[in-house]
């Protein structure tokens, strides 16, 4: 029942897919009956998709944009980008029992302008408070015309074979209004695009799932970006995104390994090495973060470059190397 196969090619070190599914067609209505949370692994696998090299499409999405928004103006084509990343991050489809269909982002009140961010280029949905207690706010689209403008944007374009999977049994449940409603259906493209580094989609993925950190053990300074995956059809996505940096940077390290040994299920792609760390911002300073992550993602490249630093003295470089560490982790605590 396997439903992908990967081809490394080590002379190339390029990706080589394969990755089709075969008699996984039939979707059963226990299927999609199911929360969106509740999916599990052979869920995922009775789904069919293509795997798609070309870039993200937003041609059906601007044409509906203008029609239900001609006043308004048109998002640029980074910012979908970053946008599809991001939502494929943190977002959330939501079909409750009335089928009143609408998506959220949840985000901590230090990424409230990130939220307005999103609200502002869209021309729709509303920020508002999530949880006092949480200290989070959400951006919310709960208008039907917004809804499916959203669906047009993210159909066909979602990277994450589960995010797929999830917007088809959304797109399934909003197709069941418009029949009722003599209107028009949405046909559901049955592809996953594959992450890129000529687009903003990483920025917007790293925005919300991805993790700066540094560190040190007794004998020398560290630096990590890792991004953590539920589900092994994600698993896919991050071995991906592996190749394109490793290509990127020049280099054979970093892997993709489970979560933890008490899970089989959550996958983290994570690079090491304060060198290959040091040249991801061969992509970040061209597609830059938007969220208060890009503060962290500063900070972490500042400690990188002083730990690489060799014109500095062993003491005067481990001085600055501490005060930067506990700077860091200072922030940390204060968010």
């Amino acid at each position: 029942e396997a439903f992908c196969v990967i081809i490394f090619n080590n002379t190339s070190n390029k990706f080589l897919t394969q990755l089709k599914m075969e008699n996984l067609s039939n979707i059963t209505n226990d299927t999609l009956k199911k929360s969106l949370l509740d999916l599990t692994n052979e869920d995922i696998s009775k789904y069919n998709w293509e795997w798609d090299k070309t870039p993200l499409n937003f041609d059906k999405f601007y044409k509906e944009f203008k029609k239900e928004k001609p006043n308004d103006k048109l998002p640029s084509k980074e910012f979908l980008e970053w946008f599809i990343g991001f939502f494929e991050a943190d977002g959330c489809l939501t079909i409750p029992k009335n089928n009143h269909l609408f998506m959220i982002i949840t985000s901590h009140k230090k990424d409230l302008p990130t939220l307005k961010y999103i609200q502002n280029n869209l021309s729709m949905g509303n920020v508002c408070i999530n949880s006092n207690k949480l200290d989070n706010y959400r951006w919310q689209v709960y208008n039907q015309t917004d809804v499916k403008l959203l669906i047009h944007l993210f159909n066909g374009n979602t990277v994450l074979p589960v995010r797929y999977v999830k917007l088809s049994m959304f797109i399934t449940n909003m197709n069941m209004k418009l029949l009722k409603n003599n209107e028009k259906i949405i046909i559901i493209i049955n592809n996953c695009k594959l992450p890129r580094l000529d687009n903003a989609w990483l920025a917007g993925f790293t925005d919300g799932e991805g993790c700066f950190s540094v560190g040190k053990t007794n004998t020398f300074y560290k630096a990590i970006y890792n991004i953590n995956q539920k589900y092994i059809a994600n698993k896919i996505i991050l071995d991906f995104i592996l190749n394109l940096l490793r290509e990127l940077t020049s280099s054979n390290k970093g892997g993709v390994y489970k979560h933890s040994s008490k899970t089989n299920n959550v996958f983290e792609m994570r690079i090491s090495s304060l060198e290959i760390c040091s040249k991801l911002r061969l992509y970040f300073d061209k597609y830059p973060l938007k969220s208060y992550k890009l503060i962290v993602y500063q900070d972490w490249l500042k400690f990188i470059d002083m730990a690489l630093n060799k014109s500095l003295s062993t003491n005067i470089k481990k001085d600055k190397l501490s005060i930067m560490l506990m700077n860091i982790r200072n922030k940390r605590k204060m968010n």
